[in-house]
């Protein structure tokens, strides 16, 4: 193929008066007779620029495809895996990554082949073990979201709600609330029928068992489920006993929480002080507003995507677990001197 470079010495000029002559240049100050021999044996070997030019082929987009334990009307109960998806759409987009699919379970339609057709797969929510077996056995690019157990065959991104626990009851024995309650759920892992019969321990309440056990307090805990009827039932039944301050694992419990409160006419944070988790945006509006642990749940869709990238691009990597730290906002349900 002839070249620029054939072109200029040829016409007895350099490759840059050439290039700037066949652009078109106008700002160029060249004599017409140079002007006319480069265009003459351009033309005699067909060179156009534009036709000539290296071409640099655009990169064909990585496809993922996403699958989530939260049907959309659990989603829109439960805003702290609406900001797990918003993370992972923003940043499959700043990165040129397809998002070709986004299943959610239970769908008894979903075929693990289909997983063949990806780049990589990103799991938010969790699953039965035998279920991430199937899945890698089609498409080992995994990164799973929000799983707490400990599977070192693949790659996770998870919150440090742990230790955030931990922390808070500290800040709550330090100013003298040892009568510590806690309401939560256990985790059902989900297969492609939905929930199995299989449950493990909510990594929040075995923070909070761990540390009464450290403190040698007794544990007063209640753990129905999740939704806002659990949170109400399960304050009522922890108000036969005696209690300080609560740590409720949800927002969405504590709206129950609150009814009961309410009912047994209990005044927050006068009568019962309470932190929650989630940090959703119904804890400001509360009344009181609600003292509520961040999960950086947005920042945590954004890692997985980041992470399902560099584990395409090293795939003899071994897999990492990734916690991105959890904080507080206080606000009015507690009152805790933190100085």
């Amino acid at each position: 193929m002839t070249g620029i470079r054939k072109i200029a010495r040829e016409a007895g000029v350099s490759p840059a008066s050439v290039s700037r002559v066949l652009s078109n240049d106008s700002s160029f100050l060249v004599s017409e007779q140079t002007r006319a021999r480069i265009k003459e044996v351009a033309a005699k070997y067909n060179y156009h620029p534009h036709l000539n030019r290296a071409v640099t082929p655009s990169p064909i987009p990585r496809s993922i495809l996403v699958l989530t334990t939260h049907s959309l009307e659990t989603e829109a109960h439960d805003p702290y895996f609406i900001q797990v998806h918003d993370g992972i759409i923003q940043e499959a987009s700043k990165q040129n990554i397809q998002i070709k699919a986004f299943v959610r379970f239970p769908n008894k339609d979903f075929q693990f082949t289909d997983a063949q057709k990806y780049d990589g797969v990103i799991v938010a929510g969790v699953f039965t073990q035998e279920f991430y077996a199937n899945l890698a056995k089609n498409n080992p690019h995994i990164v799973l979201i929000d799983d707490y157990r400990y599977l070192p065959a693949y790659d996770i991104i998870r919150n440090s709600y742990f230790e955030a626990t931990q922390i808070v009851l500290d800040q709550l024995l330090e100013n003298g609330l040892n009568k510590i309650a806690f309401i939560g759920g256990n985790i059902h892992p989900m297969n492609n029928n939905g929930e199995t019969t299989d449950s493990y321990q909510d990594i929040r309440a075995k923070a909070y068992l761990m540390w009464t056990k450290l403190h040698n307090i007794s544990p007063l805990i209640a753990l129905n489920g999740w939704t806002p009827k659990d949170g109400f039932d399960s304050m009522n039944t922890l108000l036969k006993g005696k209690f300080q301050a609560a740590l409720i694992a949800s927002d969405q419990l504590t709206i129950g929480a609150y009814r009961a409160l309410k009912q047994h006419q209990l005044k927050v944070p006068q009568d019962l002080q309470i932190i929650s988790y989630n940090d959703s945006d119904i804890a400001e509006y509360l009344v009181p507003s609600l003292s509520s642990i961040n999960p950086a749940s947005l920042s945590m869709g954004k890692m997985a995507v980041q992470r399902l990238i560099h584990c395409l691009d090293n795939p003899n990597n071994i897999p990492i677990h990734i916690n991105l730290p959890a904080k507080v906002t206080w606000r009015e349900s507690s009152e805790i001197n933190l100085n």
